[in-house]
């Protein structure tokens, strides 16, 4: 199997370029590919059937939640056409994650903490320069929305009453 490592080595130099996560997976997806692909033919049919086997090992593992999202460095994955379907199953999750967040809204305020918790929430946060704060206006929020209308996609808002409006229902 030694002879194997010169064709395994590329892959994992380039996965350590795009997993940001504990080194020790690395080390053991790249086993689980390597055991699957068995006894092959020739060189070029293992490094095809590993290449597969890598890919499917780390779909896997994201699907089962093994390994966090979060720990992938998408920019570097777009650049190679090796990793695309690994970047789809990523972008699922962190939309998927997205959507599972709430916004808390009490009286004009708006608490979006739940929402910076998420990846891609966090990124958007981020860009529109409210990431030290965690409540916002409704001015702030409307432009919060906007851009994930973009994304095809609406936040949950959950309405808390006010001290004000709980005394005047009762």
């Amino acid at each position: 199997m030694s002879e194997l490592n010169p064709i395994i080595e590329p892959f994992k130099e380039e996965f350590q370029q795009i997993f940001l996560g504990n080194k020790s997976v690395i080390d053991q997806v790249l086993h689980n590919a390597k055991e699957v692909v068995g006894k092959c033919l020739n060189l070029d049919d293992f490094k095809r059937k590993f290449a597969i086997n890598l890919l499917k090992e780390i779909t896997l593992m994201l699907k089962a939640e093994e390994i966090n999202h979060k720990d992938f460095f998408l920019d570097n994955m777009r650049e190679n056409v090796l990793w695309q379907p690994i970047v789809k199953v990523i972008l699922a999750k962190r939309i998927e994650e997205l959507k599972k967040c709430k916004v808390l809204k009490k009286g004009k305020k708006y608490n979006i903490s739940g929402l910076k918790e998420t990846y891609l929430g966090k990124m958007i946060v981020d860009k529109l320069g409210f990431t030290r704060r965690s409540i916002i206006s409704d001015l702030e929020y409307d432009k919060l929305i906007s851009i994930i209308k973009k994304l095809k996609y609406e936040i949950p808002v959950i309405v808390q009453p006010t001290e004000t409006e709980k005394f005047f229902e009762n």
